[in-house]
């Protein structure tokens, strides 16, 4: 059993624990490997792999380099990693059987100065094309960095992430790991029973997870959480409720955090030692200023905000303010000592008959009814209010779909034009490499 007892073992996988001079040594390695290959600082390179310690040696051994890792997520379509290599201009891509060279296409060559770019992550691409976001250095490493210390992170800690790192929010605990010298388990993929025996074999202190990822967890009978004492929820606002839960349940903080591809990691982050409000996203990390903007939008001022979209003036030009301001196109609220609470994105806000109805929030309502394994709220169309709220249902194991308990359990918390006109259950609802419900991909 390898447990926060060993500050030597840098990652453990499924192939077992590596420690800090293997891993530093496997990263010299390839690094060399891929110089002679002709890779150099400012070069693009893919990462196509699975979870495991395969992808953390390629994606350091690029940065020893100097050159940029392009992450894509390891279920990517041939037509998204085609995409991804020829907009980036990527002169190789890193897979499980070697480097190959880019599949066929058109040339790509960005005139842009890749010297200082860590990273670039391409969006979901969930209103169109996926766009690539360049991620400096600085901004990549204060990613591992604010979250190592609003997590008091140290050489002690073991972090449980089933998180995919091709994800920027996966790669951010990675790099909070490595920095505050703790352990890392990597899990190739979610599963509430890879969890459970992770838990079990080396009781991690801290796990990391997305809110869908913890409202799975909380209906399984027999989860070993004595060791965790904090648990990071982001990628989605989680809620007050399932923050209270998953404390009440496990015994350690909830702590949320709220960021972004283009910012590189998290804007706010609720420090460990502090979990007085459940259901917010804490206050800014270190030299982050947030604020309201239009509409509620909230507005971030940072060192780790993108530059902008590769190749793509008019997709930055819309989400960089004068000043290098970033339009998160998130809606929330910033209280007087500066706490986010993030209600929803502002494109799926829904206008109820002079009413404003965030799918967030009905969205947590429903979730917790016994029988809801997921769900996702998004607007439709209603010829007296203009649109109203719709619900998309994936039952629990072993639970009927009843849509009259659902709707009854809507009363009883939510405001009547806050509650689902149409309610339509599915076997399953669509998620993105993140784990959050894919509310655009829904069907129409």
């Amino acid at each position: 059993m390898f447990s926060h007892h060993h500050p030597d073992i840098a990652l453990i996988d499924e192939q077992g624990p590596l420690t800090r001079r293997a891993l530093r040594a496997a990263v010299t390695d390839r690094a060399t490997e891929l110089f002679a290959t002709g890779l150099r600082p400012g070069d693009r390179a893919v990462i196509f792999r699975p979870n495991g310690r395969a992808w953390v040696v390629d994606y350091l051994a690029l940065a020893e380099l100097g050159a940029v890792s392009v992450p894509l997520n390891a279920a990517s379509a041939p037509d998204e990693i085609r995409h991804a290599a020829h907009d980036s201009g990527s002169v190789l891509i890193l897979t499980a059987n070697g480097p190959s060279p880019p599949p066929p296409g058109p040339p790509h060559s960005p005139a842009t100065d890749f010297t200082a770019i860590a990273t670039l992550a391409y969006t979901s691409g969930t209103t169109g094309r996926p766009k690539g976001a360049l991620q400096s250095q600085e901004a990549v490493r204060l990613g591992g960095e604010n979250i190592a210390r609003r997590l008091a992170l140290g050489p002690g800690d073991t972090v449980l992430s089933p998180l995919p790192l091709a994800h920027t929010y996966g790669t951010n605990v990675l790099n909070a790991a490595l920095c505050a010298g703790a352990a890392l388990v990597l899990l190739t993929r979610f599963t509430e029973d890879a969890v459970a025996g992770a838990l079990r074999r080396h009781r991690p202190s801290v796990l990391a997870g997305v809110p869908t990822m913890y409202r799975r967890l909380l209906a399984c009978a027999d989860l070993p959480l004595e060791s965790v004492r904090c648990s990071l929820s982001a990628g989605q606002p989680a809620g007050e409720q399932l923050a209270r839960d998953w404390q009440d349940r496990s015994g350690a903080v909830f702590a949320e955090g709220w960021g972004m591809t283009e910012l590189a990691g998290l804007a706010s982050l609720t420090p460990a030692d502090d979990p007085r409000h459940p259901g917010t996203s804490g206050p800014p990390v270190p030299d982050a200023r947030v604020r309201t903007g239009e509409d509620g939008e909230l507005l971030v001022r940072a060192p780790f905000v993108t530059s902008g979209y590769l190749g793509s003036p008019e997709s930055t030009a819309r989400v960089l303010m004068p000043g290098g301001e970033l339009r998160t196109g998130d809606v929330g609220e910033v209280t007087a000592d500066g706490g986010v609470t993030v209600l929803d994105r502002l494109k799926d806000v829904i206008l109820c008959g002079g009413y404003t109805v965030y799918p967030a929030e009905v969205e947590r309502v429903i979730a917790a009814h016994p029988s809801v394994a997921a769900v996702a709220v998004t607007a439709m169309p209603d010829a007296v209010r203009g649109e109203s709220p719709r619900a998309w249902i994936a039952t629990a194991p072993g639970r009927a779909a009843d849509e009259a308990a659902i709707l009854a359990h809507c009363r009883a918390h939510l405001a009547p034009y806050k509650i689902p006109r149409r309610t339509t259950f599915l076997p399953e609802l669509p998620t993105t490499a993140g784990g959050k419900v894919a509310r655009g991909r829904l069907p129409r």
